[in-house]
């Protein structure tokens, strides 16, 4: 990595190199100081006309993810955080070298084209013994929830890493704890979705993010009962998610495959679609299948360049998405997808805009939202409104809108356009 913020990228990237394989809003009326669960958009819940998955797939368009901020943690219980700050909403966000997240941040994602963002939340560091949530973290969740629903966005909100490799993420696919695992899986879900109940079409719900099995091994599993495991907790999530009331019983919810893995032609990769069986609703077409690619791994530091082969790998990639899930009425969501040694240095910004050109033009083919891990504005340059990575940035934004794309050469990022 070259940057520090980057390091989210490293653990599921590094084996997922081994795949060998290019409206009417539902804004929340609130400010930077309080949060409200006032919700336009409602009366269109209400009256019935909710938005289909694949409709709401589709009108993402493109989207980023808010990383380092609300998943940001100790990785060990009692860790740095815990000892050495105030614990408060703020010391966990800005842990990870990011500032607050901001109303300002978000529209500038909106002005240029961005249509949805993925907030990563982990939720262990937050809970009482009783695995009650913490009042000012809920409220915090909120708030930045707010902010993007407020630009007229999708946003995405899940459980992060309380799943992962780290010590204390405790949420496995596992059979051998799976009772009480499973039961404070549930009653994170069932606050969470009690919370927002009386949101819109807007905003989604994550099931979970990377999940691995106890041996924490990436791209598929080597416990035979994995499989089994992550598909009861998807199946458990839709169904804690539908019995909360409200809108929940027709919100569009996003299961993620194990390890959010994306398949290929190496082992057993393509176990992670194979096995894993999208959970049965109450409701047709409400729930969308999350992957992650961060492959080919290494592509920038071991070419120098974007290569046809990567374009090739990219490419079978969203074919597999396609066989296996789009095709059958299900839509897909790229929830995480960047290249880890690219910097901000004008060559190298060159080659990650080709590689993001083509990660959301083959997407777009089949209507599978793309998300990038959260290089694009990134640190200091959030707080200075200032694209860190603008080349990628236009690459991510003509690759879905061609010619009617907005420049970040052109455009003034100073200028309030709402």
């Amino acid at each position: 990595m070259k940057n520090l913020s980057y390091l989210r990228l490293s653990v599921f990237a590094l084996l997922a190199s081994l795949n060998i394989s290019c409206t009417s809003s539902d804004s929340v009326a609130t400010d930077d100081s309080k949060t409200t669960t006032s919700v336009s958009g409602k009366s269109r819940a209400e009256a019935g006309d909710y938005e289909t998955a694949s409709d709401a797939v589709a009108n993402m368009k493109i989207g980023w993810n808010l990383g380092n901020t609300l998943e940001s943690n100790s990785g060990e219980v009692n860790g740095w955080i815990e000892k050495y700050t105030d614990r408060t909403p703020t010391a966990y966000e800005t842990a990870w070298g990011q500032p607050v997240a901001t109303q300002a941040l978000i529209h500038e994602f909106k002005k240029i084209g961005f249509n949805a963002i993925r907030v990563p939340v982990t939720w262990w560091p937050h809970l009482d013994n009783d695995t009650v949530i913490n009042a000012a973290w809920m409220n915090r969740v909120e708030q930045v929830v707010n902010y993007v629903l407020n630009e007229g966005m999708y946003c995405i909100i899940n459980i992060h890493h309380d799943t992962g490799a780290a010590s204390a993420s405790w949420l496995k696919a596992d059979l051998s704890d799976f009772t009480s695992m499973n039961a404070k899986y549930v009653k994170i879900w069932q606050q969470i979705a009690t919370r927002f109940n009386k949101y819109g079409d807007h905003l989604l719900f994550e099931s979970y993010n990377e999940m691995l099995d106890v041996k924490n091994t990436w791209n598929f599993p080597t416990v035979s009962t994995a499989f089994t495991a992550i598909n009861q907790y998807a199946q458990n999530f839709v169904n804690t998610v539908r019995a909360s009331g409200g809108n929940n019983a027709k919100r569009n919810l996003i299961v993620n495959t194990y390890c959010a893995g994306n398949g290929g032609t190496w082992g057993d990769c393509n176990k992670v679609l194979s096995l894993f069986v999208v959970p049965t609703d109450i409701i047709s077409n409400h729930i969308a299948v999350e992957v992650h690619s961060y492959n080919p791994w290494n592509w920038d530091k071991d070419h120098g360049k974007w290569t046809a082969s990567g374009a090739s790998d990219i490419s079978q990639m969203m074919s597999r998405l396609n066989t296996y899930f789009v095709s059958k009425g299900t839509p897909v969501i790229v929830g995480e997808y960047g290249a880890v040694n690219v910097d901000t240095s004008a060559v190298d910004q060159a080659e990650g805009a080709k590689y993001a050109q083509c990660v959301v033009s083959e997407a777009k083919k089949y209507n599978i939202a793309t998300f990038y891990w959260m290089g694009l504005m990134d640190g200091k340059d959030r707080t200075a409104l200032k694209w860190t990575q603008p080349k990628i940035v236009d690459g991510i934004t003509k690759a879905y809108y061609g010619s009617d794309a907005i420049s970040t050469g052109i455009r003034d990022i100073t200028m309030d356009s709402k």
